[in-house]
């Protein structure tokens, strides 16, 4: 099982949250090895954790796409990439701890886009900016992360 990480999309705290998580064991489970994915070099992130992909449209997305496989966990806030990954029965959980199946994937997405018309329509606030994650929200993204590690761990 590999845990891969959407670098460009996932916020600094929870990047913080994963290695902080990976350096400690809880009970006889064992962490899973983790790949950040950028576009960029993350400084908060060790070397040999991280996978640069040459700069371009969705490249990070189109490497952990075409290497994570049934088994592996991936975090990522980009909507696309976790209704893609969820439909080829790939295990997918977003920044606030939203696990995605092949039943809401597309649903979520959806939501998302028509958010987004709505905002460049003026009929919506924009998304906000400078997110600051409250103590409650980091732990409903931690038990989801859990739940779905202990889910793979059976597999």
């Amino acid at each position: 099982m590999r845990l891969w990480i959407d670098g460009d999309s996932l916020p600094r705290d929870l990047r913080a949250f994963l290695l902080r998580r990976a350096g400690s064991s809880r009970g006889n489970r064992k962490f899973p090895e983790m790949s950040f994915v950028s576009a960029k070099k993350l400084p908060d992130i060790p070397p040999g954790l991280s996978r640069v992909v040459e700069a371009g449209p969705d490249a990070a997305d189109s490497l952990i796409e075409a290497e994570a496989v049934l088994g592996d966990l991936v975090v990522t806030r980009d909507t696309a990439l976790a209704e893609r990954l969820a439909h080829r029965g790939i295990a997918v959980i977003n920044d606030r701890g939203d696990i995605f199946t092949k039943e809401n994937a597309a649903e979520r997405r959806s939501l998302r886009d028509a958010a987004l018309q709505l905002r460049s329509l003026g009929l919506a606030p924009p998304s906000p900016r400078g997110f600051s994650r409250t103590a409650r929200e980091l732990k409903r993204f931690a038990d989801s992360l859990d739940k779905l590690l202990s889910r793979l761990e059976g597999l």
